[in-house]
């Protein structure tokens, strides 16, 4: 095989790795950075860890996310990664009680 046919597939792997693995994580990464400077306070948010809470506070570097009532989070505001409403809603993703009983909880003999 000739040498410049070595370097054309060589080229050619690489536009193709580019446009596989490098050109959507761009565009995923341009989102979430459009997502950070558009918060407000009183989104619904979730955290990079999958922390849920509601925005109480913003400034350049930091939000203050309350997780539940009276208990507020200061955070890097570069871990605020979506929306609660961009979520996927999904009846078998919502949380469940769990006072609530689903059925026999101890071996039977």
């Amino acid at each position: 095989m000739p040498a410049y046919a070595q370097l054309l597939v060589i080229v050619a792997a690489m536009i193709a790795f580019w446009a596989i693995v490098m050109r959507p994580a761009r565009s995923q990464q341009k989102k979430v950075e459009q997502l950070q400077r558009d918060l407000e306070v009183g989104d619904e948010v979730v955290l990079s860890a999958g922390i849920f809470g509601t925005i109480r506070s913003l400034s350049d570097t930091r939000a203050e996310i309350e997780v539940s009532p009276g208990t507020v989070l200061t955070v890097a505001r570069q871990v605020v990664v979506r929306r609660v409403e961009d979520l996927p809603d999904s009846a078998d993703s919502a949380p469940t009680d769990p006072s609530e009983s689903t059925g026999p909880t101890q071996a039977e003999d």
